[in-house]
């Protein structure tokens, strides 16, 4: 597999600040020595203020701790590389703490085991500020016409026929943004449940009509799952990648545009076409 940046396994205790995204049972029964679990990472968030001193408290909390316990790298992990771990370390180099890395391992990861005892549910931050490549929904709106958008959600959840992938709730609105192309997030990993290798990427990331120096946001449900490829697409060379963390669940009660919209578990209207990319075109 062609070497990922933001991944790292070698694992070490006295330089390394470990945080835990798997579930609370999880973690409490066993975790890496010393790790620290934040549920705020598994929760929405929109763009008003209050949300965003909400999602801006935890991360300066994670901050203030390694710099309290002098650790010089802070190590996200989930079961897998998966969307919670990213979207932490997506957030913290948001924040300008670079050396946030995923650990690629799949659970159970290598090293000292300990049952979790250090649950973190921070309070709000005091003041709004500005995270590098999150963008709120002030923004899309101004630009939508704009930009290049990847949905990174199901195909489900993308033609308007579950308006999230997870305990979907009748009467819930569905439907994308306008304007969005789909990358499944799940065909960031292979049949191993490992990332796929940067020359497999490129190759789909060609059969989109996007450029690399255009502005680039990627939203999901609750922009958990958008996370992974924005640090892909960095690594491989596009200059401004935005994930939108309102994402559908904050877009589905703005009266702004929507396209295939449909009421879930109503008779759905005729959905518009998908724009679907990642397929090889002919050069």
């Amino acid at each position: 597999m062609s070497h990922w940046s933001f991944l790292k396994t070698d694992l070490n205790e006295k330089q390394d600040l470990f945080i835990d995204c798997r579930s609370q049972a999880q973690y409490q029964e066993s975790t890496l020595k010393g790790a620290y679990y934040f549920p705020f990472v598994k929760k929405a968030f929109a763009s008003d203020p209050d949300s965003s001193k909400k999602l801006l408290g935890p991360i300066e909390e994670i901050l203030a701790l390694a710099k309290k316990e002098e650790k010089s790298r802070i190590l996200v992990f989930d079961e897998g590389m998966g969307m919670f771990a990213s979207r932490l370390v997506f957030l913290l180099r948001c924040a300008g703490f670079q050396n946030a890395f995923l650990i690629g391992q799949r659970w159970p990861v290598d090293g000292a085991k300990e049952k979790g005892s250090k649950e973190l549910d921070c309070g709000p931050a005091s003041k709004v500020r500005k995270l590098e490549g999150v963008i709120d929904k002030a923004f899309l709106e101004k630009n939508l016409t704009r930009l290049q958008i990847f949905d990174t959600r199901t195909p489900e959840e993308y033609d308007g026929k579950l308006p999230r992938l997870t305990a979907p709730e009748p009467g819930s609105l569905c439907g994308r943004l306008p304007g969005a192309f789909l990358w499944d997030w799940r065909m960031l990993y292979d049949a191993n449940g490992d990332l796929v290798d940067k020359t497999f990427f490129n190759k789909k990331l060609r059969g989109f009509p996007f450029m690399p120096e255009r502005t680039t946001v990627i939203y999901d449900y609750n922009g958990a799952r958008s996370s992974l490829l924005a640090m892909m697409l960095k690594e491989v060379g596009y200059n401004d990648v935005n994930v939108y963390v309102g994402s559908w669940f904050e877009w589905r009660k703005s009266n702004l545009p929507k396209q295939a919209a449909n009421i879930y578990g109503q008779a759905s209207a005729g959905a518009s076409a998908p724009r679907v990319g990642g397929v090889d075109r002919k050069s």
